[in-house]
This record gives C-alpha cells, sequence and structure tokens, in this order.
C-alpha cells in the first residue's frame, strides 16, 4: 500500500555537503524547543508563507508533513526544509475532497504516529466587490472549502491523536482583513473569521487537554496570492518570511491570538467607535479601486491557493 507521504531519499541525503550550520537566532533556537523533533503538520506548503513556514521549522529541526496540491512545488519546499536542518515528507492532498483528507489521515497515524502540531496554513483569496459577484456565489462557498471547512476536516481528524497523547498545538492563519472589516473581501474573510471562530470554541474545550489553538491574524503579505491586487503595491506589507516568522511567534508562545499593532487596534475600534472603523473602512474600499480581473470581467475570477 502506497505511504501518505514521499520519504526523503536516502541517497539525496547523503549526497548533501556538509555545511557549517548558522548560529539560530532567537526565535529560531525557541522553536528547537517547541517543535524539535516534534511531527508537524503544514497545509499550503506549496505556497509562499508555507514554505517560509517549513524552512524556519526545519532550522529548528522539525520533522515536517508538508501539504499541498502542487507535488513540484511541495518538493521543492522539502529541499530547502531539509538544506536547513529538518526532514520532511511530501503530502499531495485537496483539502476540499474530504475522502483524500480521511485518507491521509488514516496513513499518517498508522505510518508515521500521531501529529503533534497542525498548522492550518493553506487558504484561496479573492478581491471582488459584492456588486461584481452577484452571479458568483460559487466564488464564496469556494472560499469556505478551502479556508474553513477543509481545515476543519483535516482539524477533527488529527485531534484524535493529538488527545489520545495529551499534547498538541494547532495555529490557524486568519487575516486583519476581518479586524479592519476591509471592503471586496466579502467573501474571503467570512472564511476566515470562521475559521478563527471554530479555533476559539476548540480552545476552550481543549484547554484542560493540554492542546493549546492559537489564531495568527496575518497583515497584507507579498505573495503570488495577494499580487493581482495592484492596489496593494504601495502599501506596507510583510514578506512572506516575515510572515511565517509571526505563525512561528503563536508557536512558541502558545499564546490564542498573535495580531499586529494595527489590527489590534482595528478591533479596539470596532468595540470602542464602531462607526470610526466603518467610516475608515469605506475609505479604504473608495480609495483602493477593485483589482483589474474584476474590473475587466467580473465573470473572472482573481483568486489564487496559498
Amino acid at each position: 500500500m502506497p505511504t501518505p507521504c514521499d520519504q526523503e531519499q536516502p541517497a539525496r541525503a547523503a549526497q548533501r555537503r556538509w555545511r557549517r550550520p548558522r548560529r539560530p537566532d532567537r526565535l529560531t533556537a525557541r522553536l528547537a524547543g517547541t517543535v524539535g523533533r516534534r511531527r508537524v503538520v503544514v497545509t499550503g506548503a506549496s505556497g509562499a508563507i508555507g514554505g517560509q513556514l517549513a524552512v524556519l521549522l526545519g532550522q529548528a529541526g522539525a520533522d515536517l508533513v508538508l501539504l499541498g496540491r502542487n507535488r513540484t512545488a511541495l518538493a521543492e519546499t522539502a529541499r530547502r526544509t531539509e538544506e536547513a536542518g529538518g526532514t520532511a515528507r511530501v503530502c499531495p492532498v485537496d483539502l476540499t475532497d474530504p475522502a483524500a483528507v480521511a485518507r491521509f489521515a488514516d496513513r499518517l497515524t498508522a505510518e508515521c504516529g500521531a501529529a503533534d502540531v497542525l498548522v492550518n496554513n493553506a487558504g484561496r483569496s479573492i478581491r471582488r466587490g459584492a456588486v461584481n459577484a452577484l452571479d458568483r456565489a460559487h466564488d464564496y462557498r469556494r472560499m469556505m472549502a478551502v479556508n474553513y471547512f477543509g481545515a476543519v476536516d483535516l482539524t477533527l481528524r488529527l485531534l484524535p491523536g493529538m488527545h489520545e497523547r495529551g499534547h498538541g498545538h494547532i495555529v490557524n492563519v486568519a487575516t486583519i482583513g476581518r479586524q479592519l472589516g476591509m471592503g471586496r473581501f466579502t467573501a474571503y474573510n467570512p472564511s476566515k473569521a470562521a475559521l478563527e471562530a471554530f479555533g476559539q470554541s476548540l480552545g476552550a474545550e481543549l484547554r484542560r487537554e493540554g492542546i493549546r489553538v492559537s489564531t495568527v491574524h496575518l497583515p497584507l503579505v507579498r505573495t503570488p496570492m495577494s499580487a493581482p491586487t495592484t492596489a496593494f503595491a504601495r502599501l506596507p506589507a510583510l514578506d512572506a518570511r516575515q510572515a511565517a516568522r509571526m505563525i512561528g511567534t503563536a508557536l512558541v508562545t502558545g499564546t490564542p491570538r498573535v495580531s499586529t499593532p494595527l489590527g489590534t487596534l482595528g478591533e479596539l475600534l470596532g468595540v470602542v467607535a464602531p462607526r470610526a472603523l466603518l467610516a475608515l473602512a469605506a475609505l479604504e474600499y473608495r480609495y483602493l479601486p477593485e483589482s483589474p480581473g474584476a474590473a475587466r470581467n467580473p465573470a473572472r475570477t482573481t483568486g489564487r491557493d496559498a
């Protein structure tokens, strides 16, 4: 029976040249004590952020299981991870296919053991004003299928192993867009808000079981997923490595929430001055135009997978 993951090839490992290890920075050193020699499942590992996260965790000595749909990109992520000092298994899985998720989880548990950490990083984004999506309800269903139901399905499949061993950490990657109420994300933001709410309820249930649940509110990140929105090009943003380090902070601290100062301010405004937050979001909607693809042809999607 085929394994769920492509194991590291011994010949390739033997051919690797010895490299003087770099002195780890503080985050990497702390990650080594958190994820070193632990099995970490990262979804969306074929994308920019997931790839950088895999390298960061590889430097910390994690045993990584890399999920994604693009086998070639996953193999490249695995190569970089192994060069960084970790081990990696490549597992092409479509998270929108419940049967595929079930097969992966069953075989991972049977052949590799339970997961210690799960990072629900995979995601898809569409930036399109609702007035240009009146006949595109499928966009909303697709966002929920990837960003919410896929993550929930995988979490529920891996949770029994964590529960049996009495420890684990689940990290859900959310967005600053939910905190700021940004326009043109009526499909994307609700899917991430649902994932955040799932994590909050799950965290309360698992607090006494030794299993932590964290949500990371990423700000704008320069990736192929955000590139179609040319209006974002002039805005400040993180690169994929910085975004990965935010996720790493959640893994080290175990805090229920990791956010930026701007995201936290947006949430506070939503409580103490909701009209002010709405006015600011309306200004953002007015001055950052529709993505070129959506403006030219409302029937064409501008979304991409992470």
